[in-house]
């Protein structure tokens, strides 16, 4: 410690010299106020650095004429040393704010927060994986990652599939009723929506069946420089309407029903993007719910907690109906070689 601060006094500066190093701190203190205003968020007069570092050079110099060098060298790493604390700082308080954002807008949109359970899961399911990947490197076999990753895809959709695949897989085998001879039980129909009990969009303010709100942040562009969109918040809500076919007209209870299309009916982007989608009077849509007798008329609306309660387009399923056997086969066909194939590389 001692050589170092011999090291630090050996030059003594005459008059001009510090009238120099004065000079120069005005340069130092140039980044001590863009530090302390800009990373730390410090109020201070603006002048407060220009008047400080000079008078502790010069200062310094009346004192013994060999500290003023060594006030402009600690002054001078003073700069790197609260550049990084500084960042650091910056990031902890951004981080902060950040939480303190998502967390006001979990409150305004009612958002509830992740299961501790299914985090859990999450973790467990990452922990297996990364466990296998290791184990499976040390052991040799880490070609049965190409068996394995694909298998555990199959089973997750099996198991557990989305609500639009369980949709479209009821749709697929559930006959379409007239809805004059609707029965009781998971029905499906066609027909045109008619309004009962109008409400109104959050966002856009329009009177409608019902709506699903999107609100998505922006994302950093891609390679391409192509602006992605990341949803933060979705909410789909429904009221009582009518649907309707030649031989007769359906009450429905929308509370809990999904949306089977990819309509956006209005949309105002930016750095967040809002997004609405109506059910309106005159839809034709394919709608699937749980029809069940409401003081002698029937009433279709959501059943159990995990039945299937949805509407789409009917051409969109039309299109499905007709191609997806294909893609399925054509899908199945090319899996099974992409696995023989990759089998034979790696032996």
């Amino acid at each position: 410690m001692n050589e170092f601060l011999d090291f630090l006094t050996q030059n003594e500066i005459d008059g001009a010299g510090v009238i120099f190093l004065m000079i120069f701190s005005l340069g130092i203190a140039l980044f001590q106020t863009v530090i302390f205003s800009g990373l730390f968020n410090l109020k201070f007069p603006n002048w407060l650095f220009f008047v400080l570092c000079p008078l502790l050079i010069g200062g310094s110099f009346f004192v013994d004429s060999h500290y003023p060098f060594a006030v402009v060298l600690l002054l001078f790493g003073s700069v790197f040393f609260f550049a990084i604390i500084g960042m650091i700082y910056s990031g902890i308080q951004s981080r902060k704010q950040e939480k303190e954002e998502r967390e006001k807008f979990r409150r305004k949109h009612a958002i509830q927060k992740t299961p501790l359970d299914k985090k859990l899961l999450g973790f467990l399911v990452g922990a297996c994986l990364i466990g296998a990947f290791f184990y499976l490197a040390q052991s040799g076999n880490l070609k049965l990652l190409f068996l394995i990753i694909p298998g555990f895809i199959i089973i997750n959709n099996i198991f557990f599939p989305s609500k639009k695949s369980q949709f479209m897989r009821l749709q697929s085998i559930l006959p379409t009723s007239k809805i004059s001879a609707a029965a009781m039980g998971q029905v499906e129909v066609v027909g045109d929506l008619e309004e009962i009990e109008p409400i109104v969009s959050p966002y856009f303010s329009k009177p409608c069946i019902g709506y699903y709100y999107k609100i998505e942040k922006e994302s950093k562009p891609d390679d391409d420089g192509r602006t992605t969109y990341s949803t933060v918040f979705e909410e789909c809500k429904t009221g009582k309407f009518k649907i309707k076919d030649e031989t007769g007209s359906l009450i429905v209870d929308g509370e809990g029903l999904e949306y089977y299309f990819d309509r956006v009916d209005n949309q105002q982007g930016g750095k967040t993007r809002y997004s609405e989608t109506y059910l309106r009077t005159n839809d034709y849509m394919l709608l699937i719910g749980y029809a069940s007798s409401d003081n002698g008329n029937v009433l279709i609306k959501k059943g159990d907690s995990d039945a299937v309660f949805g509407v789409a387009l009917p051409r969109n399923i039309s299109f499905r109906n007709k191609y997806k056997p294909l893609l399925d086969s054509f899908l199945t066909t090319l899996f099974f070689i992409t696995l023989v194939l990759i089998y034979i590389i790696l032996n």
